[in-house]
């Protein structure tokens, strides 16, 4: 048996011959994975909320050095291989849900900064044009000044969101893509 021992860094146990980490989970039936309101097939259910939440916290905190298993303990008396096999198939479905609507958030946000950076150049050019035709009149100059700032405000959330919530999108998918490759286990020990 591997030397498994609790990481006093992450909490968690921790096999250093594996180089692997496990995730314990207490469960007290099968149902408790999952939202209380979701009562379509098993390989098609939501997780619950809160168990989601944590794994992806699990997953953020654990350095990358390591592998995950998520370790589900039941008591013997409910232990059930074929709920355990279709849970698992669940598990790794809402995982591929979770990455296409991460995936869908990324191509929006990529076609909302091409929208900023369009319009963006458009307000600024309109202002150029406009401050070399109408030089001397007043209430020009305060649209003009508009056209800049308004370009401008589109450019900062050009930068910001390509750079920004980019980034978070793009840790998000890799946490996600973490626990959809990370190995499920069942046990009643």
């Amino acid at each position: 048996m591997h030397n498994i021992v609790i990481d006093p860094k992450y909490n968690y146990r921790c096999s250093k011959e594996q180089n692997k980490i496990y995730i314990d989970i207490r469960l007290d039936f099968y149902r408790e994975i999952y939202n209380v309101w979701d009562f379509s097939p098993l390989i098609n259910r939501d997780l619950d909320d809160d168990l989601f939440e944590y794994l992806e916290n699990c997953a953020g905190e654990i350095p990358k050095k390591y592998s995950l298993s998520i370790v589900f303990h039941v008591p013997a008396h409910i232990k059930d291989p074929e709920k355990e096999k279709k849970s698992i198939t669940g598990f790794k479905n809402y995982f591929n849900y979770q990455m296409r609507k991460i995936n869908q958030e990324q191509r929006n946000i990529m076609g909302r900064s091409g929208i900023y950076g369009f319009f963006g150049v458009i307000l600024i050019f309109i202002g150029y044009f406009l401050k070399t035709i109408a030089v001397s009149v007043p209430f020009l100059n305060v649209l003009i000044e508009g056209f800049f700032i308004g370009g401008w405000v589109l450019f900062w959330e050009l930068f910001s969101t390509v750079f920004f919530k980019q980034s978070d999108v793009r840790r998000r998918k890799y946490i996600i893509n973490r626990l959809k490759n990370t190995e499920i286990i069942y046990t009643d020990k």
